[in-house]
Formats: structure tokens, sequence, C-alpha cells
């Protein structure tokens, strides 16, 4: 019997083996691309934003320090270099205004410092112990944020404010002054708009001058006497990697273990300070002398000019090999070695991103 076929014929065609094998090598290479430039997009993203974090923190710790060190020495009309504040206050952080006005030290093992630090600073020993090799800055002054008050009738009398929001309190040192004298003593009594400064706190209660009785032209002021320090402390953190984590440091008054040092700034690795010094005792020498802490002790003259350099680096390590490039701030030279380091000369070697920032700040309140 014949077979009839009612439908017509298909023929079925597919790929080849070889044609398959071509359009999977084809896609594995697109897809290989797509990952590394990704991979790549990535990384540079990682890189622009650990930059940026490095500059803004960098631009903040300059600004502040900056700030610090134009002002100091500040005390109101009074020149510093003709009349310098009379110290009160029996735990105030100076006992020669002068010259602690602005200074710096180098900090060694054991939490040695050379020179000392100022009076009453209490070295931590936990979180935010100095690191050994890099510098300390310490400045003090008026706050540039002062007060009027009524004329006082004797220099024993208190001193009753125009304002009753100063912000001034008990144990608080305040600076008072005019155009001839200074003061700074301690607060020991602060009740409404009434400053008191008694025997209690102060070696004396009774104050350079009646101020505020030579009338308005005098420019009798009071304001918060503020002494800071700046240094490189040890977090205790590390990162990913097992890193130390370095920041910037700074404390305030009073300097007791309560109030501890405030964190300003995460991932600074160092920081060096040279003193400019001029000699106004010699008139044929105009120009400054720069040296380091351990040596400003020794050198003839008084700071003008103050080189500050710091070394910042990225909280993770975002590189793709160990960073072996040599740093320069405020004139010294660092160069990378394994841990443990000699921060006089030396930083760690690892894959965080650095980058050195310097500038050179001039001292309003000496001429």
């Amino acid at each position: 019997m014949k077979k009839i076929y009612t439908g017509s014929a298909k023929s079925i065609a597919g790929f080849t083996l070889v044609e398959l094998m071509i359009a999977m090598a084809l896609g594995l290479t697109v897809i290989a691309s797509a990952v590394t430039v990704f991979s790549g997009s990535r990384k540079s993203v990682e890189l622009n934003a650990a930059l940026t974090d490095i500059q803004d923190s960098a631009r903040f710790a300059m600004d502040a320090i900056t700030r610090d060190i134009r002002m100091s020495g500040f005390q109101g009309c009074v020149d510093i270099n003709s009349a310098t504040a009379k110290i009160l206050a029996d735990d105030a952080p100076t006992d020669d205004y002068f010259n602690s006005a602005i200074s710096a030290s180098l900090i060694g093992d054991a939490g040695q410092w050379t020179p000392e630090a100022p009076l009453g600073f209490i070295k931590p020993i936990d979180r935010a112990e100095p690191v050994p090799g890099t510098h300390a800055l310490s400045v003090q002054f008026g706050s540039p944020v002062t007060y009027t008050f009524q004329p006082m009738a004797t220099i024993d009398a208190d001193i009753v404010l125009d304002v009753d929001d100063s912000g001034l309190a008990e144990g608080d040192l305040a600076l008072v002054s005019n155009c001839q004298v200074a003061d700074i003593f301690k607060v020991t009594s602060y009740s409404g708009v009434s400053v008191q400064h008694s025997s209690a706190g102060n070696i004396d209660k009774r104050l350079s001058a009646p101020y505020g009785l030579a009338g308005p032209n005098n420019r009798a002021r009071i304001m918060r006497f503020e002494a800071n320090i700046y240094f490189i402390g040890d977090t205790k953190r590390v990162n990913g990697n097992g890193d130390k984590v370095y920041s910037l440091y700074k404390q305030t008054l009073p300097y007791t273990a309560e109030n501890r040092p405030i964190e300003m700034i995460e991932g600074v690795a160092n920081m060096k300070i040279k003193l400019g010094f001029r000699n106004p005792t010699n008139p044929a020498d105009t120009g400054i002398t720069f040296v380091s802490p351990e040596d400003a002790e020794t050198t003839e003259g008084r700071v003008e000019v103050v080189q500050i350099g710091l070394l910042m680096q990225s909280y993770d390590s975002i590189l793709d090999k160990d960073d072996a490039s040599t740093y320069y701030i405020s004139g010294t030279r660092l160069e990378p070695a394994s841990e443990p380091i000699d921060a006089t000369t030396q930083f760690a070697q690892d894959k965080r991103l650095k980058l050195a920032f310097n500038t050179s700040v001039k001292i309003r309140n000496r001429r």
C-alpha cells in the first residue's frame, strides 16, 4: 500500500560544535572586558574617594592649627612684646606666658618630651598615647571673643560683666587686660554676671590694675584663656589589614585625667614642626632661623614663624603594592620602613594612600 504525505518536508538546522565554542569564547571575552573595566572603575572611585577624604582632613587640621598659631600670645589690647600677662592662677599651664605662648616638643620613648610638655599636662598612656618620634605643638592665647565689664572700684573687686552669656564658668582660666597690663587668673566663682578671682585658686586675688577705671579708650576686656596641645596619638585601632591607626589629638584646658584629649582627625601618620626664630637684639640679623623643637631652648630670639608638616594616610589599604615613596614634611625626609618604625625619619610601609601637606604660619602677636 502506497503512503501519502500531506505535509511539506522541513529541514532542521542547529549550531555546530565549532560555532558554539566560538560564541562562548566571544561571550567570555566580552564579560572579561566588562569585569576589567568595572574593576578599574571601582579602583579609580576608591582612590578618588580616599584622596578627597585625605585632602578634606588635612585642610581641617591645618585650618585649626593655623588659627591657633596666629592667635598665640593674644592678650587683648596690650602688646605682649611690651607687657606680658601676669600669672595669678595656681594651676596655670605656664609660668612665662611670653615664651610658652607658642612652643613645640619632640616626643621621645617612655613619654619623655623635649622640651618638657606644658605645665600640668598629663600624658595619655592608653588611648591617644603620643607617638614617639613625632612632634607636639602647644599654643596659648586669650580667646578672640572678649567681653566688656563695669569699671572695677579696686584691684580685688569682682569683675561685673555687661552680658550674662559669656560662657565663663567656675574653674575656668580667664585673661583680663587693658592697653597697659594683663592678668591670667582662675575664676573661683561665677554668678550671674559677677566673676570672682579670690585667693582660693590664685596666688593673689589682687589684679594688676582696677580695670575699666581709665575709661573706654583703655579698652578693658575679659576673655577665656585657652591653652591647646596638638599631637599625634595611637588610637589603639587597626584597619582590616591590621595596620595601626593614628590620629591628630587636641588637649584643651583643664589638663586633668577627666578631660581627655579630643580626637580631631583620623589618619594622620606624622606631624613635624619647625620654629622660626628672629633675634631682636641683633639689628644686623634680619633673617629667620628655623630649628626643630628639641633645639629651640638653645636658640636665641623669639618664635615668629611656625612651619607645620602633616603626613596623611587613608584608612584602608587601597594601593596595589606597598608605598615605597619618600615624603618631606616641614623639611624632614621620611623613608618607608617595616614595623616597628622610628617616626623621626620613617613611616610604616603599607598599601595605604599617603600625601604630605606643609604650610608656614606667621604669628600675629610678634613683631
